[in-house]
């Protein structure tokens, strides 16, 4: 019995990790460079003249990557807490 290749790669049936496992440690990292460029786009269409435009990057790139890490922490502090609480005190 032969399989027939996919023609493409489907992420939910064969995850990027089990083709290529020595990413799995830094594929958090990737969504450095891509808010970086949603940065740039987005500095890029709101401004009238580009003179500002790597500080402007920048400061957008540092504000993004801030609050996501803050709402992460917020996330697993709360599933902590949601699950102490349900579970008990853990003896």
């Amino acid at each position: 019995m032969t399989t027939a290749l996919p023609l493409a790669w489907i992420p939910f049936i064969n995850p990027l990790y089990s083709e290529v496992p020595h990413l799995t440690a830094i594929w958090l990292l990737l969504i450095i460079p891509l808010v970086v460029a949603i940065s740039v786009i987005y500095q890029t269409v709101r401004r009238n003249d580009l003179a500002g435009l790597a500080l402007g990057t920048l400061w957008f790139s540092i504000k993004v990557l801030f609050f996501m890490a803050l709402i992460a922490v917020v996330i697993q502090l709360l599933f902590f807490y949601s699950i102490h609480y349900l579970a008990g005190p853990l003896n």
